[in-house]
């Protein structure tokens, strides 16, 4: 244990102490409501106001604490009055200062302790006020400044104290000077004191008032003096009834009055005050009050905003039409939810909240959780994904789930998760596709009749057709074929989402594939003067596929590449090896010299029936298909896709896929 040292100026701090004339005085209301307020505000079971005297440590007012003093030598507040600044110890025991404490070992077991130096009006340290806990804990930022704000009070009142005594001293021996010194250091407050007055007959008045509350009110000291509706009159109109009501509560109980309330200036504007004042009642029958003012507008507008920013939050909260769950990261104890994921679940609020929020996902692969869990550790964030959630009967629902991991004050972890239903969007998907599928299905046997019959009369079965009639039937045959194609790509997609497309993965080589690829499309690209190059220098890879599938694919990005190529471009088809995730992959470049993909168009380019110009009037035609099957069969043969693309300058659609001797073709190779 250590003692605390003696300040260099002990005898001057000392003196100073001695010259209050505090010590050893009877109990004061005035320090009381201050160790009651420190207490309760900050939750501490011991609050006291202690004074340094030479060989103890003296207590002026404790609650929690059932002795007046200790001595020096083992005093916390001894070390505390060496700085202005608050003295902190989150644990005693783990500080080499205090861990052999008698007060720490024994009675009254202390394990926090937190203490604000109180200086006398000249700078001298005359002891803390403080508060101590019986189990370890930290002290926040604000509730420093409260700690802070309570001692500046007890300062305060202990200086009101010293001008009080002064005031009766040099009453009795010069007592116009006495009035002048304690008129002076009154007006220099921050606050306002006064003293106010009520007359048995009704009559009001402020006997005494500081400059302060001159400069609050606007109203002089004579003013005040005559009559104090001068005063009440400065009050806001809202809140005059509740001051004029507590001083009557505080009139007829005798009980300290302390109220907040607005002054409003002149000009319209006002301001928040908070009073207080301890009542007296006078031989005449009349009661006075003897207060301080204190200009509170910052703190209390600084209030009102958060109270406003919560309440607004909160409306938000509620109104939210996904649910949102709060709950503690560590025990998984749901502490707050709100209307949506109630009407989603089934459950009453109550009920909601004695849940463990993992309970209400579906039973998932561990790895599921694990990879949540590694994903909020590493980045706090964790989805969107798409989750099987449980409601109150046992059934399930889809949604999409959000999660984001945030630390309270206290620095406890929470975790924000939100929660989408999106019951109603996949019943509707499933009516769409069930839809498609049966009108595609109904439009393919009819279509090939109508493709054929028309073939066969082109070719003259029927007889010979004029140069116009055969011109009509070439138009009629070709819009035939564009929707054979159509449905062709409306059922391949149905079959991609639903997992029912036949894929039959060859281990092959990829050369004759790209090779393959341009040859198709050449006719395509002569017909507007466009040239496929193919990279000279291709690797030699072999990669598992299907053929006739991956070459659909490149089909549909040559073809694009085509499409919104000028005419007389060129479209370049390249490969190269790879590395993904750390596997051996290779990579297949389509590029054209086209305007690029336009910026709003990005997000959805791979999606079913995009299209970038999906006016009437769109000078490329297309479904809006060929890249969302080309994504979907570049993922069931375990590869990925994208693009980049500069404005004006082109895009390059790139396939990567695992090479065949590597064995990332058990998952989608990353991107």
């Amino acid at each position: 244990m250590k003692a605390p040292d003696l300040p260099n100026n002990e005898s001057a701090r000392q003196t100073a102490l001695d010259q209050l004339r505090i010590l050893d005085t009877p109990l004061e209301e005035r320090f009381d409501r201050l160790t009651r307020m420190a207490a309760r505000l900050l939750d501490a079971p011991i609050a006291l106001i202690s004074l340094i005297d030479r060989d103890r440590q003296w207590f002026k007012s404790s609650v929690g604490l059932d002795v007046s003093e200790t001595p020096r030598s083992i005093s916390f507040c001894g070390h505390a009055i060496f700085d202005r600044q608050p003295l902190v110890i989150e644990d005693t025991r783990e500080d080499e200062r205090f861990f052999d404490n008698p007060l720490v070992t024994g009675y009254p077991n202390i394990r926090f302790y937190a203490g604000t130096p109180l200086h006398s009006a000249d700078g001298h340290a005359l002891g803390t006020l403080c508060i101590i806990d019986r189990k370890p804990r930290t002290l926040s930022d604000e509730e420093r400044q409260c700690l802070r704000d309570l001692a500046d009070c007890a300062e305060e009142q202990i200086s009101a104290r010293e001008l009080a005594i002064h005031y009766r001293e040099q009453e009795l021996a010069q007592q116009n000077e006495s009035l002048i010194m304690l008129r002076q250091l009154a007006d220099m407050l921050p606050g306002g004191l006064y003293q106010f007055r009520r007359y048995p007959d009704g009559r009001m008045s402020f006997p005494f008032t500081s400059k302060g509350v001159e400069r609050s009110f606007g109203v002089t000291e004579e003013q005040a003096r005559e009559d104090a509706a001068a005063i009440f009159a400065m009050i806001d109109p809202e809140d005059l009834p509740a001051v004029l009501t507590t001083i009557e509560e505080s009139a007829r109980l005798l009980t300290t009055w302390s109220v907040q309330f607005r002054v409003r200036a002149e000009n319209g504007t006002s301001r928040w005050f908070e009073g207080h004042s301890t009542p007296q009642t006078l031989s005449d029958g009349s009661i006075i009050w003897h207060g301080y003012l204190e200009d509170i507008d910052g703190k209390k507008q600084a209030l009102l905003r958060l109270q406003e920013s919560e309440q607004q939050l909160r409306r938000l909260f509620e109104l939210a039409p996904g649910g949102i769950i709060l709950a503690d990261y560590h025990t998984a104890t749901i502490i707050d939810v709100n209307a949506a994921m109630l009407k989603s679940t089934g459950y009453r609020k109550d009920e909601f909240l004695k849940l463990d929020y993992r309970k209400l996902l579906a039973p998932s692969h561990p790895s599921q959780r694990t990879e949540a869990l590694n994903e909020l550790g590493a980045t706090g964030y964790f989805g969107p994904v798409e989750r099987e959630m449980v409601d109150c009967n046992g059934g399930s629902y889809p949604a999409i789930v959000h999660s984001m991991l945030i630390r309270s004050s206290s620095e406890r972890k929470l975790l924000w998760v939100l929660v989408e239903d999106i019951s109603e969007r996949k019943k509707v998907e499933r009516m769409k596709s069930q839809f498609v599928s049966t009108v595609s299905h109904e439009l393919r046997t009819p279509l090939t009749s109508i493709i054929g019959a028309i073939g066969l009369l082109a070719s003259g079965t029927a007889g010979e057709f004029t140069p116009k009639a055969r011109d009509m039937m070439a138009i009629a045959e070709r819009n035939a074929r564009q929707l054979a194609t159509l449905i062709n790509d409306l059922l391949d997609i149905e079959k991609l989402v639903a997992g029912k497309l036949d894929i039959n993965l060859k281990r092959q080589p990829l050369q004759p594939l790209l090779e393959q690829a341009v040859t198709v499309n050449q006719s395509y690209g002569v017909q507007r003067e466009i040239t496929i190059d193919l990279a000279p220098d291709l690797p030699e890879a072999e990669v598992l596929v299907d053929g006739q599938r991956l070459l659909q694919a490149l089909n549909n990005l040559i073809s694009n590449a085509i499409k919104f190529s000028p005419d007389r471009g060129r479209v370049h088809l390249s490969a190269w090896h790879d590395v993904s995730d750390g596997k051996p992959t290779v990579t297949i470049a389509v590029r054209d010299n086209g305007q690029g993909v336009p910026e709003a168009f990005r997000d959805q380019i791979f999606q079913r029936f995009a299209q970038a110009d999906s006016s009437d009037t769109r000078s490329q035609g297309g479904t809006g298909l060929g890249l969302a099957i080309t994504r979907e069969l570049v993922s069931v043969m375990a590869g990925c896709i994208g693009f980049e693309s500069l404005p004006g300058q082109g895009a390059t659609f790139w396939i990567r896929l695992p090479l065949a001797n590597s064995d990332s073709h058990k998952k989608t190779a990353a991107c």
